[in-house]
């Protein structure tokens, strides 16, 4: 009796181990096939990391996580190829199949959602880290009792505790990085947010649109699968229920809203970009009023072109951005689905081009001639009208929102609990260094947030005095990001000394421009130095060139951008070793391998171009021309800005009021001089490779329309050009949103002053705000940026919070404010609803609601929730 218990046993555990060895990831088999082929392909372009990336299959795996591994590595793009290794990527698998097994909504999703939704690692192009495993075994039990639906409402919830917005530059942060700083833009808390909902099993994706049409700007958001169905949410700004998010409004204006799926896939719906490695889905459809458009592209001889590239274009921060690119059928048509507004539909094909506007609203089909040709010198003006909003956001009772309030009160509360761990200006002071003053050191600490104690590290390491260091030029070259996500460790691999080898022929300018940083362009920074000049070192022996490395660089590297869909950039030492890469890292890498060998480099943040500095002059170096390396004559521009005394003295600021942009490839590429001190005043003289460009002016009406200008010119080698900014001028309009009785008195520390004295001889502008909340914290920075302008206005600028959305970690003088800016909290919003009480229109509790009021207590302007350059608006009305 005894033998066959044991045997039954024995035979039980047999099976179960059998079916667990057996069960198919992918039970299609013909997709199953396909992941197979397209995986043996993978590990052959890998093959440069074969141990790396390859020998986690030597170990002993289930079916189902072979299968998944195979069809992560079938698709993922050449950055995970390059800088991570197979254990990672096993991690992934199975605490994915782990959250599948854990909750009880598991086995509800079907196996497609679960393949590209859940299993899938990466969200966009974040630097990956360990946060799936990390935020399973903190969420695990916060959720395991809820619902699929409660269970991704507390998620966000979770979300907001731990991180809050901040605008940030636009390399995304890996989501711990995220969490040590608790700050993070909409692109890292939609990241960070995905990857917490994935963790625990949610299917989750980042919605995304790439521009608004009524402001500048862009947004990302999240999509959740629940029960079949797909809901959106607000990453870190939770709601009382899905479907729910300051963005619902405005996201019916958008011209467009799209989502990456990574992998080959059925799922259903319209695709702008179909890959063998991805797709991009139109979602835009579940937000906006839409239609279909379809371009006719015909030669001169009124032909069907075929394969003439497509691209539909949106006027956003002075540019016209392809929110979509396509290519023409045989029948010579292109065709998407856009909403209701005005875009730029872009073609060009075998270098002839041409453009035509559409509104969307009047017409739905237009025929493009392909009759530019590249040179002719002119000026075109367009009126860029955006979709009209519509009502989507959800009515919530004013019981629910109270309770809801105080949570996100509570929420609030614990992260800034957290952040008040960061290290204070008096513990920072006593950090030493014989190499930073008191002042650089409490500057570097302030800046690193989260990330203080490795930061302090690092600079506790060179508390004795060191010559050629330049510490604080070294620290200075870090973003602040890097100095909030960067490892101690790895700065001190970066740290070079000024003619450390005593062969170096260059200037201290040079050695701080070409040798010092540790960041190129974009990337993660790594530690490349060490492994580069032992590598090369190997290659060349100690003196070698940079010819040398273009050379190596040229014929070993393989480009593939395509294979790099997600565009996060790869490491120097990745390409090294992948040997496949896109344009940019290996760019990167380039100017990486010439600083490994003390030869100094850079790439310039405008163009993108490389520059090496050999015989005492910078060079430019290139890998698309036919002749590398030689050098062609430059022309001049020198760009000169008149303003119209009738307009607003406002700063003209590149990539708000003007974009520059070149011909390249059938169409006009923008030179990314945001914040470069070259377009800082006026005039100022560009030098430009000779050729055909294109200079890009917008002002902006409040209701989102924009009048454009858009001249076309050459520049000439050896010659100069002088070209005039010229931004068109807005026609005032007269606007009545109801009158406020000025005699009334005002909250909190301005209880006792009416709005009329408050005000004295000038218009008054109110913002009533929710700190909590994205588009507020868009608004103070707008504010801030035009701090001087508005004190030399002067007049009252009134910042009201209701009770129930003021939060501990507000701090007003964070914000770099106007000196005349009032704060005020109040109590149960009473202020509000009487100044509003005449207002036309209901307030939909949209924040900010920013109001303008002149001598005679008309409201002259209102503006409702999000609103990118408010601050530069508000000016031009007062």
């Amino acid at each position: 009796m005894m033998k066959k218990i044991i045997h039954f046993a024995l035979l039980f555990v047999f099976t179960l181990s059998f079916m667990g060895c057996g069960r198919h990831f992918i039970s299609d088999s013909e997709y199953r096939e396909q992941v197979i082929k397209d995986f043996e392909a993978r590990k052959e372009l890998a093959k440069g990391r074969e141990a790396e990336l390859f020998s986690v299959f030597d170990q002993k795996l289930t079916r189902g996580e072979k299968e998944a591994l195979q069809f992560l590595y079938a698709y993922m793009p050449l950055s995970d190829l390059a800088d991570y290794d197979g254990e990672f990527f096993l991690q992934q698998v199975r605490y994915a199949f782990k959250a599948r097994e854990e909750f009880s909504w598991g086995k509800s999703v079907p196996e497609d959602i679960f393949r590209h939704f859940v299993l899938v690692y990466r969200v966009n192009n974040e630097n990956l880290d360990t946060a799936r495993m990390v935020f399973f075994h903190e969420l695990k039990d916060r959720i395991k009792d809820l619902s699929m639906y409660d269970a991704a409402l507390e998620v966000n919830h979770w979300c907001h505790e731990k991180v809050t917005y901040r605008p940030a530059d636009i390399r995304t942060s890996a989501p711990l990085a995220t969490v040590r700083t608790s700050l993070g833009r909409c692109g890292e808390q939609s990241t960070f947010t995905v990857t917490a909902l994935r963790a625990v099993g949610i299917p989750a994706r980042q919605c995304y649109t790439p521009r608004w049409a009524h402001t500048d700007s862009n947004h990302a958001w999240v999509e959740v699968w629940i029960n079949g169905k797909w809901y959106f949410l607000g990453a870190c700004e939770p709601d009382p229920e899905l479907n729910m998010g300051w963005f619902a409004n405005p996201s019916t204006r958008a011209m467009m809203v799209h989502t990456t799926i990574f992998g080959k896939n059925n799922i259903q719906g319209e695709k702008n970009v179909e890959t063998p490695l991805y797709s991009v889905s139109n979602m835009l459809d579940n937000y906006a009023d839409v239609k279909k458009v379809t371009v006719h592209v015909l030669d001169q001889n009124e032909k069907p072109v075929e394969g003439a590239t497509v691209k539909f274009k949106l006027y956003n921060y002075a540019e016209y951005y392809p929110l979509a690119s396509n290519s023409t059928n045989s029948e010579g048509i292109a065709q998407l689905t856009t909403g209701q507004g005005d875009l730029l539909v872009w073609i060009s094909h075998d270098g002839k081009y041409n453009y035509q506007k559409i509104d969307v609203r009047e017409q739905d089909e237009i025929t493009i001639i392909l009759n530019r040709v590249v040179g002719e010198e002119y000026v075109e003006q367009f009126d860029m009208v955006p979709p009209f909003e519509k009502k989507a956001a959800k009515e919530i009772s004013d019981e629910v929102m109270k309770k809801h309030n105080a949570r996100l009160q509570y929420e609030d509360s614990v992260r800034t609990a957290y952040v008040a761990t960061f290290m204070k200006e008096e513990e920072a002071r006593k950090i030493k260094s014989a190499n930073l003053t008191e002042e650089q050191i409490v500057s570097a600490i302030k800046r690193s947030e989260g990330n203080h104690a490795e930061i302090a590290k690092f600079i506790k390491n060179h508390a004795e005095y060191e010559l050629g260091l330049y510490l604080n030029s070294y620290l200075e070259s870090l973003a602040d990001k890097d100095l909030r996500d960067t490892p101690a460790d790895i700065l001190e691999a970066h740290v070079t000394y000024y003619k450390a080898r005593g062969n170096v022929n260059y200037g201290e300018d040079v050695y701080l421009k070409g040798i010092l940083p540790a960041r190129i362009a974009n990337e993660l920074i790594r530690p490349w130095r060490s492994f580069l000049n032992k590598e090369l070192n190997t290659l060349f022996g100690e003196k070698v060139n940079s010819d040398e490395i273009y050379q190596w660089t040229k014929e070993n590297v393989k480009i593939s951008n395509e294979d790099n869909y997600y565009r996060c950039p790869i490491s120097p030492q990745g390409v090294f070793e992948l040997k496949v890469s896109d344009e940019q890292s290996r760019d990167i890498f380039f100017v990486a391998a010439c600083r490994s060998m003390d030869i100094p480099a850079y790439l310039d943040g405008a163009d993108g171009k490389i520059y090496v500095y050999e015989n005492k002059m910078w060079k430019e170096i290139t890998f698309e021309s036919k002749k590398e390396k030689e050098i062609v004559e430059k022309g001049e521009l020198v760009l000169s800005f008149n303003p119209d005394p009738e307009m607003p003295q406002i700063q003209l600021t590149y990539g708000t009021h003007f974009t520059l942009a070149q011909f390249v490839d059938g169409d006009f590429v923008t030179f990314s001089f945001r914040g470069d001190s070259r377009m800082n005043s006026f005039p100022t003289t560009i030098t430009l490779d000779p050729g055909y460009y294109m200079l890009s002016t917008g002002n902006r009406y409040d209701d989102g329309t924009v009048l454009s200008r858009v001249e076309f010119f050459n520049i000439v080698a050896g010659e100069k050009v002088e070209k005039e900014v010229e931004v068109r001028k807005l026609i005032p309009r007269e606007s009545n949103y109801g009158t406020v009785d000025l005699e009334q008195e005002l909250c909190g520390s301005l209880e006792d002053t009416s709005i009329e004295k408050l005000m004295g001889d000038e218009k008054a502008v109110f913002c009533f705000i929710d700190p909590t909340r994205e588009p507020t914290r868009h608004l103070l920075k707008d504010i801030g940026l035009f701090k001087k302008q508005y004190e030399e206005w002067g007049g009252a600028l009134v910042f009201v919070v209701p009770s129930d959305k003021n939060t501990e970690d507000f701090n007003p003088e964070t914000w770099n404010l106007p000196a005349q800016s009032h704060f005020l909290v109040d109590k149960d919003a009473e202020m509000m609803k009487r100044i509003i009480k005449n207002m036309q229109g209901d307030f939909k509790g949209e924040y900010p609601l920013l109001l303008i009021l002149n001598q005679d207590g008309v409201i002259i302007f209102k503006s409702e929730g999000y609103r990118i350059g408010a601050g530069e608006l508000i000016l031009k009305l007062l």
